[in-house]
Formats: structure tokens, sequence, C-alpha cells
């Protein structure tokens, strides 16, 4: 394989000996890499080769976005479920913990709080996955001086619950594609919109709007555990935003009597903020 584009440390471009364009994910393999360099046998078994084209530039963009380090800590976290558990992982989980990884360091960094799903019952019951977040904590920590809540062990544990592809959810595809496909519609309907697919908002707010559905079709969504203040933070700067959340959270209601906790509709509340915000830098 040879480099085309060296993205990040931890994210590279490059020509496999087909001539096709991937990306490979491996901690360090972008290091003191030029255009052109060929990558050894040994560095390209340890990386991950991603050939879907759209989840292919969205890591692009996100690469563009984030440190190398996140990347090599989310492609290190994966490995270990796999290797530990022999985890059998839906490719998506790559860009959905990425994603996940940095928005909860940059909260801590900046000293947000905001309050996760943290349930005994996961440790309880998929003890592995459980054991998967307590790892993905302690490198975080280990490597970035970040310490992560004690809610993100669970938060990070879903994400390889629900990317497992012998995961329940499979049997109830049509319901959760229904409900995202409906949230996505009754959001770009509300604003009058035309989504920006090409921008990171827009590929995180997909992203976040599949695994909501895929939580509500299970009944496994994040619990009541908002605080006053942090209703006060986020609703009084989204006051639309919210109020869009309200007509998503009556569509769910009477089409398939699921009601949603408070703290799924501040989650939602925000990755809307996100879109319109790119779509008015954008001009659509």
């Amino acid at each position: 394989m040879r480099v085309v584009k060296v993205l990040n440390t931890s994210v590279v471009l490059a020509l496999d000996e087909q001539g096709e364009e991937v990306i490979l994910m491996g901690k360090g393999i972008g290091f003191r890499k030029t255009i052109g360099a060929s990558l050894d046998a040994d560095a390209t078994d340890k990386v991950f080769v991603l050939r879907d084209r759209d989840l292919k530039r969205t890591i692009i963009q996100l690469a563009a976005e984030l440190n190398g380090e996140i990347f090599g800590l989310t492609k290190e976290i994966i490995d270990y479920a796999k290797d530990t558990y022999s985890m059998q992982l839906m490719d998506h989980i790559y860009l959905a913990l990425t994603d996940h990884l940095a928005f909860a360091i940059q909260r801590v960094q900046e000293g947000i709080s905001f309050p996760g799903f943290y349930s005994m019952d996961v440790m309880r019951y998929r003890p592995e996955e459980y054991d998967v977040g307590c790892y993905a904590v302690r490198r975080i920590r280990e490597t970035l001086g970040v310490e992560l809540p004690e809610s993100e062990i669970c938060n990070i544990a879903f994400h390889f619950i629900n990317a497992q592809k012998d995961h329940p959810y499979n049997g109830n595809i049509q319901k959760m594609e229904e409900i995202a496909r409906g949230i996505l519609e009754l959001v770009k309907y509300y604003f009058g919109i035309v989504y920006n697919q090409e921008t990171i908002a827009y590929s995180r707010f997909v992203t976040h709007v599949q695994a909501l559905a895929q939580r509500v079709a299970l009944d496994q969504q994040i619990p009541e555990e908002i605080t006053d203040s942090l209703y006060d933070e986020i609703v009084p700067k989204c006051p639309e935003e919210f109020k869009c959340v309200n007509r998503v959270a009556a569509f769910l209601d009477a089409q398939y009597q699921i009601q949603i906790t408070q703290q799924e509709k501040l989650y939602l509340t925000i990755h809307i903020h996100r879109v319109l915000e790119e779509n008015r830098h954008t001009g659509r």
C-alpha cells in the first residue's frame, strides 16, 4: 500500500494493491509518513481498512477536526474488545465511538457537566462490554490525562452492545429505520431546511438519531438523570430546537407508543442545534 494523504498520525488515506482508495487507521500509522511512502505488511496487518464510501468520507472530515490520539485510542479500544472477547463489530463503531470520545473529552476539558447513562444492570448482565468501557476510561486517563466520569463506562459499553453483528436489534431493523427516517423528516420540515450531507454535524446527527432509534426500539433509553441546572443551561439557548424535539416526542408517542426521557430530549436538542448552526454557515 502507498500513502495518498496523511490525515493525522493515526489516520492515512492510501491506495491498496488493486489501486483502490482506502482509509487505514492505527496508532502512529501516519507518523513521519509522506505522500507515496509505502506501508509494510507488518504495519498494515495492525490497522483497520475502511472501504465504505460514506463512512470513509466522514472519517476524513472528522480527522481534520481531531488529533490523532483520539483515533489511535478508538482503534486500541476496539482492538481490545475484539482480541479479549472476540466481539464481531460493525464498521460504524469506528465513527460513532471516535465522535463520542471526542465529545466526552471536550466536555471534561471545558468543565461542562453532562450526566450520562449509568446502570448496574450493564455491569451485571453485559460484563464484557462493561469491561471494555472500563478499559476505555482507564486508557483515556493514562494517555490524555483526562478523567471521564464513571457514567461514561456504560455510555461506551452501549456502543459495543449496539455495534455487535449478533445484537438483538437485527430483528427490529425495519422498525428502527422507520423511526430514524421519521425523526429526520420531521426535523427537516419543522425548520424548512435542506440537509447538507457533506458536513460533520449532519453525520453526527444521523448517527445519533440511528442510535436513538435503536435505544427506543429495544427499550434501552438513557434514563431520567437530568438536573435543573443542565435543563436551564440548554433549553433557553435552543428554544426552537427543543420545541421541535417535543414534536418528535409526540410523534414517537402517537406512532409507536414510546415516551422518550428528558435526557434523550436534551441530547437530541444539542444535535439539532449543531445541524442548524452548520446550515447557517453554509447558507442552506
